[in-house]
Protein backbone atom coordinates (compact mmCIF):
# COMPACT_ATOMS: atom_id res chain seq x y z
CA UNK A 1 0.00 0.00 0.00
CA UNK A 2 1.61 3.16 -0.84
CA UNK A 3 2.02 6.13 1.52
CA UNK A 4 -0.46 9.17 1.99
CA UNK A 5 -0.81 11.57 -0.30
CA UNK A 6 -2.40 15.00 -0.31
CA UNK A 7 -4.76 13.92 -2.63
CA UNK A 8 -5.70 10.76 -0.81
CA UNK A 9 -6.49 13.71 2.44
CA UNK A 10 -8.65 15.72 0.04
CA UNK A 11 -11.08 12.42 -1.16
CA UNK A 12 -12.51 12.55 2.48
CA UNK A 13 -13.36 16.06 2.69
CA UNK A 14 -15.25 15.84 -0.64
CA UNK A 15 -17.68 13.38 0.71
CA UNK A 16 -21.20 14.29 1.01
CA UNK A 17 -21.64 13.37 4.99
CA UNK A 18 -17.93 14.74 5.73
CA UNK A 19 -19.62 17.70 3.85
CA UNK A 20 -22.45 17.94 6.27
CA UNK A 21 -20.74 17.28 9.22
CA UNK A 22 -18.46 20.35 9.29
CA UNK A 23 -21.50 22.41 7.70
CA UNK A 24 -23.71 21.45 10.81
CA UNK A 25 -20.94 22.83 12.71
CA UNK A 26 -20.77 25.81 11.46
CA UNK A 27 -24.49 26.52 12.19
CA UNK A 28 -24.83 24.52 15.62
CA UNK A 29 -21.48 25.24 17.19
CA UNK A 30 -19.59 27.93 15.79
CA UNK A 31 -16.54 29.78 17.35
CA UNK A 32 -15.21 27.85 20.15
CA UNK A 33 -14.97 30.17 23.08
CA UNK A 34 -11.34 29.44 23.27
CA UNK A 35 -11.30 30.68 19.33
CA UNK A 36 -13.06 33.50 20.25
CA UNK A 37 -10.49 34.77 22.75
CA UNK A 38 -7.58 34.07 21.23
CA UNK A 39 -8.37 35.14 17.78
CA UNK A 40 -9.39 38.76 18.92
CA UNK A 41 -6.44 39.09 20.83
CA UNK A 42 -3.89 38.07 18.10
CA UNK A 43 -5.92 40.03 15.32
CA UNK A 44 -7.47 43.57 15.23
CA UNK A 45 -10.71 43.36 13.35
CA UNK A 46 -9.31 46.03 11.01
CA UNK A 47 -7.12 43.33 9.62
CA UNK A 48 -7.09 41.52 6.37
CA UNK A 49 -7.48 37.86 6.89
CA UNK A 50 -6.64 34.88 5.31
CA UNK A 51 -8.27 31.20 6.38
CA UNK A 52 -6.51 28.24 5.18
CA UNK A 53 -8.69 25.19 5.73
CA UNK A 54 -12.10 26.76 6.40
CA UNK A 55 -14.38 23.46 5.58
CA UNK A 56 -17.40 25.12 5.44
CA UNK A 57 -16.85 28.19 7.05
CA UNK A 58 -17.18 27.44 11.06
CA UNK A 59 -14.37 30.19 11.41
CA UNK A 60 -14.93 32.49 9.36
CA UNK A 61 -18.29 32.54 9.17
CA UNK A 62 -18.24 33.16 13.38
CA UNK A 63 -15.72 36.10 12.71
CA UNK A 64 -17.95 37.96 10.33
CA UNK A 65 -19.96 37.49 13.60
CA UNK A 66 -17.99 39.28 15.83
CA UNK A 67 -17.58 42.22 13.24
CA UNK A 68 -14.53 41.27 10.91
CA UNK A 69 -14.96 42.12 7.60
CA UNK A 70 -11.94 41.99 5.93
CA UNK A 71 -11.71 37.95 6.23
CA UNK A 72 -11.16 35.24 3.59
CA UNK A 73 -12.01 31.83 3.63
CA UNK A 74 -10.18 29.39 1.45
CA UNK A 75 -10.43 25.31 1.55
CA UNK A 76 -8.59 22.77 -0.54
CA UNK A 77 -11.76 20.87 -1.05
CA UNK A 78 -14.38 22.55 -3.81
CA UNK A 79 -17.14 20.47 -1.89
CA UNK A 80 -16.15 22.32 1.21
CA UNK A 81 -16.17 26.00 -0.57
CA UNK A 82 -19.63 25.43 -2.16
CA UNK A 83 -21.21 24.57 1.57
CA UNK A 84 -19.62 27.61 2.59
CA UNK A 85 -20.91 29.91 -0.01
CA UNK A 86 -24.35 28.59 0.78
CA UNK A 87 -24.31 28.93 4.66
CA UNK A 88 -22.74 32.37 3.69
CA UNK A 89 -25.59 33.19 1.50
CA UNK A 90 -28.21 32.12 3.80
CA UNK A 91 -26.96 33.90 6.98
CA UNK A 92 -26.27 36.71 4.30
CA UNK A 93 -22.60 37.48 5.32
CA UNK A 94 -20.19 39.17 2.71
CA UNK A 95 -17.54 36.50 3.16
CA UNK A 96 -15.62 35.11 0.37
CA UNK A 97 -14.91 31.74 -0.11
CA UNK A 98 -12.60 30.30 -2.49
CA UNK A 99 -10.62 27.10 -3.40
CA UNK A 100 -7.00 27.19 -2.41
CA UNK A 101 -3.92 24.94 -1.64
CA UNK A 102 -2.25 25.82 1.28
CA UNK A 103 1.55 24.80 0.13
CA UNK A 104 1.11 26.52 -3.03
CA UNK A 105 -1.59 29.47 -2.76
CA UNK A 106 -2.07 32.00 -5.44
CA UNK A 107 -1.90 35.35 -3.32
CA UNK A 108 0.94 37.90 -3.69
CA UNK A 109 2.99 38.66 -1.13
CA UNK A 110 2.39 40.10 2.01
CA UNK A 111 -1.14 40.63 1.18
CA UNK A 112 -2.50 39.85 4.42
CA UNK A 113 -2.81 41.35 7.83
CA UNK A 114 -3.29 37.78 9.09
CA UNK A 115 -3.62 34.15 8.75
CA UNK A 116 -5.67 31.48 10.28
CA UNK A 117 -4.97 27.91 10.04
CA UNK A 118 -7.70 26.30 12.72
CA UNK A 119 -8.82 23.02 13.70
CA UNK A 120 -5.64 21.31 13.32
CA UNK A 121 -5.88 21.87 9.71
CA UNK A 122 -2.00 22.07 9.13
CA UNK A 123 -1.67 18.99 10.78
CA UNK A 124 -3.76 17.46 8.09
CA UNK A 125 -0.52 18.28 5.21
CA UNK A 126 1.13 14.88 5.01
CA UNK A 127 4.72 14.96 5.30
CA UNK A 128 6.89 17.84 7.71
CA UNK A 129 8.31 18.82 4.58
CA UNK A 130 4.65 19.70 3.01
CA UNK A 131 3.76 20.80 6.47
CA UNK A 132 6.61 23.65 6.43
CA UNK A 133 5.98 24.45 3.06
CA UNK A 134 2.39 25.49 4.38
CA UNK A 135 4.10 27.48 7.00
CA UNK A 136 5.76 29.44 4.54
CA UNK A 137 3.74 29.85 2.03
CA UNK A 138 1.73 31.78 5.17
CA UNK A 139 4.69 34.16 6.34
CA UNK A 140 4.87 34.84 2.39
CA UNK A 141 1.52 36.17 2.19
CA UNK A 142 0.91 38.05 5.43
CA UNK A 143 2.85 41.44 5.80
CA UNK A 144 5.97 41.60 7.99
CA UNK A 145 5.08 42.09 11.66
CA UNK A 146 2.16 39.69 10.78
CA UNK A 147 0.12 37.29 12.34
CA UNK A 148 -0.37 33.47 11.87
CA UNK A 149 -2.70 31.63 14.35
CA UNK A 150 -2.73 27.66 13.95
CA UNK A 151 -3.83 24.85 16.31
CA UNK A 152 -2.24 21.46 16.55
CA UNK A 153 -2.32 18.74 19.03
CA UNK A 154 0.29 17.56 21.24
CA UNK A 155 1.98 14.30 21.85
CA UNK A 156 2.31 15.00 25.34
CA UNK A 157 -1.43 15.84 26.14
CA UNK A 158 -4.39 13.57 25.87
CA UNK A 159 -3.21 10.19 24.73
CA UNK A 160 -1.93 7.43 27.81
CA UNK A 161 1.62 7.94 27.39
CA UNK A 162 1.86 4.01 26.96
CA UNK A 163 0.13 4.34 23.89
CA UNK A 164 3.04 6.40 22.10
CA UNK A 165 5.73 3.66 23.78
CA UNK A 166 4.14 1.17 21.82
CA UNK A 167 3.31 3.33 19.05
CA UNK A 168 6.98 4.44 18.73
CA UNK A 169 7.94 -0.20 18.82
CA UNK A 170 5.80 -0.72 15.99
CA UNK A 171 7.33 1.96 14.14
CA UNK A 172 10.97 0.74 15.14
CA UNK A 173 9.66 -3.01 14.03
CA UNK A 174 8.06 -1.73 10.49
CA UNK A 175 4.81 -2.70 11.67
CA UNK A 176 3.04 0.68 11.39
CA UNK A 177 0.40 1.21 8.67
CA UNK A 178 2.06 1.53 5.02
CA UNK A 179 0.36 5.00 4.29
CA UNK A 180 1.82 6.66 7.33
CA UNK A 181 4.88 8.75 6.49
CA UNK A 182 6.70 9.83 9.70
CA UNK A 183 6.05 9.06 13.50
CA UNK A 184 3.09 10.99 14.51
CA UNK A 185 0.76 10.15 11.83
CA UNK A 186 -2.22 8.71 12.82
CA UNK A 187 -5.70 7.40 11.17
CA UNK A 188 -8.25 8.01 13.56
CA UNK A 189 -11.61 6.30 13.22
CA UNK A 190 -14.17 9.33 11.68
CA UNK A 191 -17.86 8.44 11.07
CA UNK A 192 -17.11 8.92 7.69
CA UNK A 193 -13.89 7.01 7.29
CA UNK A 194 -9.87 7.51 8.52
CA UNK A 195 -9.15 10.67 9.62
CA UNK A 196 -5.36 11.61 8.82
CA UNK A 197 -3.75 13.60 11.84
CA UNK A 198 -0.27 14.77 12.42
CA UNK A 199 0.12 14.32 16.37
CA UNK A 200 3.48 16.66 16.76
CA UNK A 201 5.61 17.31 20.07
CA UNK A 202 5.52 21.03 20.99
CA UNK A 203 9.17 20.92 20.22
CA UNK A 204 8.86 19.65 16.77
CA UNK A 205 6.41 22.89 15.77
CA UNK A 206 8.91 24.60 17.58
CA UNK A 207 11.79 23.29 14.92
CA UNK A 208 9.41 23.74 12.20
CA UNK A 209 9.06 27.37 12.90
CA UNK A 210 12.57 27.99 13.39
CA UNK A 211 13.16 26.10 10.30
CA UNK A 212 10.96 28.24 8.19
CA UNK A 213 11.56 31.78 10.10
CA UNK A 214 8.50 32.74 12.25
CA UNK A 215 8.57 34.16 15.48
CA UNK A 216 6.51 32.35 18.38
CA UNK A 217 4.29 35.32 20.07
CA UNK A 218 2.82 32.74 22.43
CA UNK A 219 1.56 28.81 22.55
CA UNK A 220 -1.28 27.79 24.80
CA UNK A 221 -3.29 24.83 25.56
CA UNK A 222 -7.41 25.38 24.64
CA UNK A 223 -8.20 24.50 28.27
CA UNK A 224 -5.73 27.34 29.85
CA UNK A 225 -8.35 29.82 27.34
CA UNK A 226 -11.41 28.95 27.83
CA UNK A 227 -13.75 26.31 29.58
CA UNK A 228 -15.49 24.80 26.86
CA UNK A 229 -19.15 22.89 26.05
CA UNK A 230 -19.33 19.76 26.16
CA UNK A 231 -20.32 19.97 22.26
CA UNK A 232 -17.10 21.57 21.50
CA UNK A 233 -15.26 19.10 23.55
CA UNK A 234 -17.41 15.79 21.68
CA UNK A 235 -16.63 17.97 18.11
CA UNK A 236 -12.81 18.69 18.88
CA UNK A 237 -10.55 17.26 21.75
CA UNK A 238 -7.83 19.24 23.23
CA UNK A 239 -5.02 21.46 21.73
CA UNK A 240 -2.32 23.72 21.44
CA UNK A 241 -2.92 27.19 20.13
CA UNK A 242 -0.21 29.29 18.47
CA UNK A 243 0.53 32.79 18.11
CA UNK A 244 3.13 33.39 15.82
CA UNK A 245 4.85 36.64 13.32
CA UNK A 246 6.49 37.13 10.37
CA UNK A 247 9.77 39.49 11.26
CA UNK A 248 9.37 42.95 10.33
CA UNK A 249 11.55 43.70 8.18
CA UNK A 250 14.96 45.64 8.96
Amino acid sequence: MPPLTPEDVKSLFCHDAVVDHYAAAAVDIGLWRSEEVFFQQALAVSDTILELGCGSGRIALGLWELGYRQIMGTDFSREMIKSARRLAGKLEYAVPFRVADATALKFEDAMFDGVIFGFNGLMQIPSRERRRGALREMLRVVRPGGTLVFTTHDRAVGAKPEFWTEEKERWAAGHQDPRLVEFGDLFVDGPHGDIYIHIPTRDEIVADLAAVGAEIVTDVMRSEIAQEPADVVEFSVECRFWQVRRPAEA
